[in-house]
């Protein structure tokens, strides 16, 4: 059965963190969870809304930004709730990312954030160069290297559509624990913002991990990859099936990326089609049988 870990991890800010990488950039706030889990099978991790923590002498507070969850080959950021994960045929690896919004480990009571870069498929934050501060350019490097940006004044800043540690592409932000529009690669930071800023990279159709929950994608192609069909083993009738699997089809074009919702609507329509073709044939049958 593939394995499910579970990791707390505080993301430390520091007056440097980017490039070089900082080693001990993160903290375990919590025992790792997890277990085994069968193929198909759904896994809660628990959900901490904040966590205290304890770092040189002094103790804090640290709030959850987001879940990341990855098999090494794809990856999804989720957003900071209680949810249900399908596990597929590969072990998967959470982390529960917190950011200290008390305590010695806040990056200082001064108007600045912290600013990251952060890779699904990876689970993990990236050195890369992948941002512009468009609304006073002589902060670009800081924000790069040191990985620090001053809100003395509003500022605006622009991810990157690529960078060269990952093929995902630019995804969304995230600022503090608020997902911005998945897409929208400039962000505005108000005076005086503090916290972090993460520019998050990750591919759209990176919802093949399959997710049930709050926030759930489901994922058509499951039952195909993990049991040969799109629907798992229901009522007798043939067609009963292919139409639950075509409804199913049609929700999950409201909940895919924009750029794969009109090819599981065809698929779906596809679908109906064979299906009142099964029932045609149903009704020829009990013709012929009177």
């Amino acid at each position: 059965m593939p394995h499910v870990t579970v990791s707390y991890d505080m993301f430390l800010p520091g007056g440097h963190h980017r490039q070089p990488r900082n080693t001990s950039i993160e903290l375990d706030l919590a025992p790792t969870a997890g277990g085994d889990v069968p193929v198909g099978g759904s896994y809660t991790p628990p959900f901490f809304p904040q966590l205290p923590y304890s770092i040189g002498g002094g103790n804090g507070m640290a709030q959850l930004l987001f879940w990341s969850v990855t098999d090494g080959m794809t990856g999804q950021v989720l957003p900071p709730a209680a949810f249900s994960q399908t596990v597929g045929n590969t072990p998967l690896k959470i982390t529960a990312w917190y950011f200290p919004i008390s305590g010695p480990g806040r990056n200082g009571d001064g108007s600045a954030i912290i600013d990251d870069a952060f890779s699904a498929n990876l689970g993990n934050f990236i050195d890369d160069t992948f941002v512009d501060v468009t609304s006073d350019p002589t902060l670009t490097n800081d924000a790069n290297v040191i990985g620090i940006v001053p809100t003395n004044v509003a500022e605006t800043l622009k991810a990157k559509q690529s960078v060269l540690s990952t093929t995902e592409p630019f995804s969304r932000w995230i600022l503090n624990d608020g997902l911005m529009p998945v897409g929208t690669t400039t962000l505005g930071v108000a005076k005086g913002t503090i916290g972090i800023a993460i520019a998050i990279y990750q591919r759209p159709e990176s919802g093949i991990i399959g997710r049930l929950g709050q926030y759930a994608e489901y994922d058509p192609w499951w039952w195909i990859k993990t049991h040969g069909g799109l629907v798992p083993p229901g009522p007798s009738d043939p067609w009963v099936s292919e139409f639950a699997a075509a409804v199913v089809l049609a929700e999950a074009a409201n909940r895919v990326s924009r750029s794969l919702k009109a090819g599981v609507l065809e698929i779906a329509l596809k679908q109906i089609s064979n299906t009142a073709a099964e029932i045609r044939k149903q009704i020829k049958n009990i013709g012929k049988s009177k």
